[in-house]
Parts: structure tokens; sequence; C-alpha cells
């Protein structure tokens, strides 16, 4: 898997350019602006042999994760609810990707979902259908939960973290993984320091891994 890099931290982008590539995706960006307090772009690739559009989200925000994160545990960011036990919890963003599909008669999924924030940025990859607007709730949460760990004791900022990586035949050898538990595994966390430090978090120890780069390529 191939860590991308990031073109400029202070994140200075205009609004989301809006198209009719589908019915109804003026709604859903000004949902996920709304509740994400976000600036969203948006890429499309459509395949017309099965009908299906992918499409990469990159969301930019003007505040750092650690602010999101306060909002997301206060209730008042990405338009989450929170269940009473240990289910999933969901987001505004499900909700109206569903309700996008459901006034096309071609499939939509989420390949790629970017959050970028100040300081650092969330890049999530598909792992099943419709898997990350169905997780990202739970993706967040565990961004929350875990934010002391994957900073290094709050002491480092990862400048990205990718969601998921997965451990594949010999140990310390990583890619993406195909299942719905696959999220909450492995991170990967790039550290942009002189040693430009590739780590593998993982959230079932709350431990770090130290990788060499090339296993990413």
């Amino acid at each position: 898997m191939s860590l991308p890099r990031k073109n400029n931290t202070d994140h200075q982008h205009s609004g989301a350019k809006v198209f009719e590539a589908a019915n109804g995706l003026d709604e859903f960006l000004k949902t996920i602006e709304k509740d994400f307090f976000a600036e969203v772009k948006m890429h499309f690739k459509h395949d017309k042999e099965s009908k299906k559009t992918d499409m990469v989200l990159d969301l930019h925000f003007n505040f750092g994760i650690t602010e999101s994160l306060h909002f997301f545990t206060s209730g008042t960011w990405g338009g989450m609810t929170f269940p009473e036990r240990e289910h999933k919890v969901s987001s505004t963003l499900g909700k109206a990707f569903m309700e996008l599909n459901s006034k096309n008669n071609f499939l939509l999924d989420i390949s790629e979902a970017s959050l970028h924030f100040k300081d650092t940025s969330i890049i999530i990859s598909r792992v099943y259908n419709q898997s990350i607007p169905d997780q990202i709730g739970n993706i967040m949460l565990k961004a929350s939960e875990h934010f002391v760990y994957y900073t290094k004791g709050l002491t480092e900022m990862p400048y990205e973290i990718f969601v998921p990586v997965y451990e594949y035949g010999a140990p310390n050898i990583f890619e993406q993984k195909k299942e719905k538990s696959s999220y909450f595994d492995y991170w990967g966390l790039y550290f942009e320091d002189e040693s430009h430090q590739v780590m593998i978090y993982s959230l079932h120890k709350r431990k770090m891994y130290e990788v060499d780069l090339f296993l990413f390529e």
C-alpha cells in the first residue's frame, strides 16, 4: 500500500465544485459540509459495465484533530448518534449516502475518504461495499479512544493515519484487509520528522511497531 503525501498542511482550499454527476449530489454534499464543518471535494470513477460509480471524498477542516474529537465526543460533529450499548456509531453521512443511492439507477460507493485536519490527515480505504459510510462513526470513536497511544503519549502527532492496514503472511508485512472487523486491527502511521518514521499501530495491543517504508510500496 502506498503512502500518499499531503501537499499543504494549512489546507487552504476553495469550496467543493458541485456538478450533477449523480442525482441528489448537491444535497449529499451540503449535509456533509454542514455536519462535519468541512469543505468537501469529490472525484468520480464510473464503470459502465457494472454500472457502478466509485467516489473519492476529501474533507478539509480549518481546525485540528483534537478539536474535532472534542466536537465528536460532545455529539456536535458529523451528525453522530451514540448507542447506549456497544453497537455501531451512526452518522448522517451514512443516512445521506443511502438517500443518494436511492435517487440513482446505478450504484455509488465511497472507495476512499480523506479527512484533512490542520495537523494530520486520516485516510480511510474501503474494505467492503459501503464500508466507509457504514463505519466512519466507529472509526472516529476509535481515533478518540486511542489518541494518547498513536500520538506517543501526546508528544508527537502523526502526519498521516492510514485506516486500515493488516498483517499478511510473514510478520511485519502489512497490506489492506477486506473484512468488516479490519478497520479496528491495525492502522498505519507516518511521522514527518527527520527519520520519516513509519509505524504500525495495533488497536488491540495499543502498541506501535516500526516498519520499513518499503513495505508500503
